[in-house]
């Protein structure tokens, strides 16, 4: 009765323990890769079919926000900007500018604002439930960076989707 107690310990803590601390040593191996810029390191540790498909919806919800400011110019622009789009975010959602997001705040280090560029960046995480953590960047000055989301696969971890600030 003892062993099995024992036993039945050892795999609670180690279940706490993995749920503890995996979110935390995901986000800084993803962080880590980003920083030596390795790209395979990168590629196993994002799903860029997900990430590309949550980019593409926060585009097009901007576009249809937008939509109807400008007018018949507005309508037309917007209709050209859904159809492109893809095309634009198949090619800016690369290992690479996942490197610059996580390591600077940005996909395009060009367009950070000056003031927010050489600053670190940090991340907390937050938790939502069993399948889910959301990593939230903050610069040094407090500026809000963007917030990486992640699933659970298997026993680790891949970033899904972005938010940015």
């Amino acid at each position: 009765m003892k062993k099995l107690l024992l036993l039945i310990a050892v795999v609670g803590l180690t279940f706490l323990g993995w749920y503890l601390a995996s979110p935390w040593w995901a986000m800084k191996s993803l962080a880590d890769a980003a920083q030596a810029q390795d790209i395979a390191a990168l590629e196993e540790k994002v799903d860029f079919p997900a990430l590309r498909a949550s980019a593409s919806e926060q585009m097009n919800e901007e576009i249809a926000r937008r939509r109807g400011q400008n007018g018949a110019l507005g309508e037309l622009g917007g209709a050209l900007a859904e159809r492109i789009g893809d095309a634009v975010i198949d090619r800016t959602i690369t290992p690479e500018s996942v490197s610059g997001l996580v390591a600077s705040g940005s996909l395009v280090v060009g367009v950070l604002p000056q003031r927010l560029r050489g600053q670190e960046l940090s991340w907390d995480i937050e938790r939502e439930g069993f399948q889910n953590f959301r990593a939230i960047g903050t610069f040094e000055d407090g500026t809000e960076g963007p917030t990486l989301i992640f699933r659970r696969e298997q026993l680790g971890w891949v970033v899904t989707g972005f938010d940015l600030p």
